[in-house]
C-alpha cells in the first residue's frame, strides 16, 4: 500500500486491473495491488458453498414485510445487519447438515384459552435446481398462559428443528 498525493480519473482508468486506488478512511488517497480473486477450479465444497450463498441471497426476497420488521428489530444496536444474520444462519446450517434449512417467511401468534401458539409459514429450498421449492405451514406451542404470568421477564422465541439447530427465523419478542 502506498500513499498517493492525488488520484486522477485518467490514472485510475489506465491502471485498472493492476492498481487499486481508493481513499483510506475516506480522507487519505492510497494505492495498492489489485485484489486477486480465487480462480476456478474450486473444490467441490467451495463450489457448493458458493451455490448455497447465492441461494441465500435469492431467498432474501421471499420474506414478507411483517417478518422483515422482526429481522430488522433483532439487529438494532448491533454491528451486523439483518441480512448478515440471515445468510449466516443458512451457511451455518449448511455446514452441519449439507442442506438448506427451512426459511420462515411469516408467522402469526394464535391465542387459545390456555396457551399461545405460533403458526409459521415456511419454505424449503434445495441446492439441486431441479427440485422445486416446497411451501408449508407449521404450528408450534409457544407457552402456557399461567407460566407466562409467573415469569415476569420478556420472552423471545425463534424456530429450531428437533435436534436444536436454529432454522431461519429472527428472535421475536413476545409480550403476551
Amino acid at each position: 500500500m502506498a500513499i498517493v498525493d492525488m488520484i486522477r480519473g485518467e490514472t485510475i482508468e489506465q491502471l485498472r486491473g493492476l492498481v487499486d486506488f481508493y481513499n483510506l478512511r475516506g480522507i487519505l488517497p492510497v494505492a495498492r495491488a489489485w485484489p486477486k480473486k480465487n480462480s476456478p477450479p474450486y473444490t467441490s465444497l467451495q463450489a457448493e458453498a458458493q451455490a448455497v450463498f447465492a441461494i441465500a441471497n435469492a431467498d432474501l426476497s421471499k420474506i414478507t414485510l411483517h417478518m422483515l420488521q422482526y429481522w430488522r428489530a433483532a439487529t438494532v444496536g448491533k454491528r451486523k445487519q439483518w441480512t448478515d444474520d440471515f445468510r449466516g444462519i443458512i451457511m451455518h446450517y449448511w455446514k452441519i447438515h449439507r442442506s438448506i434449512p427451512p426459511i420462515a417467511t411469516d408467522f402469526e401468534i394464535i391465542e387459545t384459552d390456555t396457551n399461545w401458539k405460533v403458526k409459521w409459514w415456511l419454505f424449503q429450498d434445495f441446492i439441486d435446481p431441479t427440485i422445486p421449492e416446497v411451501y408449508y405451514t407449521l404450528q408450534t406451542e409457544l407457552i402456557q398462559k399461567e407460566e407466562f404470568v409467573k415469569m415476569g421477564t420478556p420472552l423471545y422465541f425463534m424456530l429450531r428443528n428437533e435436534a436444536g439447530t436454529r432454522l431461519v427465523s429472527p428472535f421475536i419478542l413476545f409480550r403476551g
